[in-house]
């Protein structure tokens, strides 16, 4: 006889293999068709269940967007901090190799990347979205801030510096989508742009030094 905890447990890994089926059927439907189409009847289809069981999990398209958001950004995340890679020597270094995993993400996962897109660029997400940039952009001036109290990033306006390289980041797709080929070289090339501008030891172009 089953106790109740291992009932719960039972049931609480169907919900969320459940979840995480409606959160890939989402994801393909938005990269395929966009947001305006990603309806729970269409989305139902592809992931061959009831819409009712997405209501059941999701309360509106709204909500369901929101978790959609939230897992593809997660995945993001723990791609960009590198798992169980080597630590890196320096603050430079851990830039470059966050800002190379970014790009191989967006390259191996271009559908959840699409979905991202589409899911940013709805009215209707316009707050959550926001929430997520800012939460983002903090961690960013966060990490940028702590290596210039080391002195390895030069004291330069790190919002400044978050905010353009954010922007950067939503343009890496798009390079993709154009050579797809060269994701590799496109992502050692943009990382090197950008730790180049930022390193403490980058000697400005303009710079009369001999």
């Amino acid at each position: 006889m089953h106790s109740g905890t291992q009932a719960d447990a039972a049931g609480s890994f169907i919900e969320q293999a459940r979840r995480a089926q409606i959160v890939r059927a989402t994801i393909e439907v938005l990269a395929a068709q966009g947001f305006g189409a990603a309806s729970f009847v269409r989305i139902a289809e592809r992931a061959s269940i009831s819409p009712a069981l997405i209501s059941y999990h999701f309360r509106t398209k709204d909500a369901l967007m929101g978790g959609v958001l939230a897992t593809i950004e997660k995945r993001l995340d723990e791609a960009m901090a590198g798992g169980g890679e080597e630590e890196p020597a320096s603050y430079p270094d851990a830039l470059r190799g966050m800002l190379e995993r970014f790009v191989a993400h967006c390259s191996a996962h271009g559908d959840e990347i699409s979905a991202m897109t589409e899911i940013r660029r709805a009215a209707s997400m316009r707050a959550t979205v926001a929430k997520s940039h800012e939460r983002g952009a903090a961690e960013l001036v966060a990490f940028i801030e702590e290596g210039q109290r080391y002195g390895q990033f030069r004291a330069t306006d790190a919002a400044l510096f978050a905010s353009v390289l954010m922007s950067a980041m939503g343009e890496v797709p798009r390079l993709l989508r154009n050579r797809p080929d060269e994701h590799r070289r496109i992502a050692v090339e943009w990382a090197a742009l950008f730790v180049h501008a930022i390193s403490a030891d980058t000697t400005p172009a303009w710079s009369e030094e001999p």
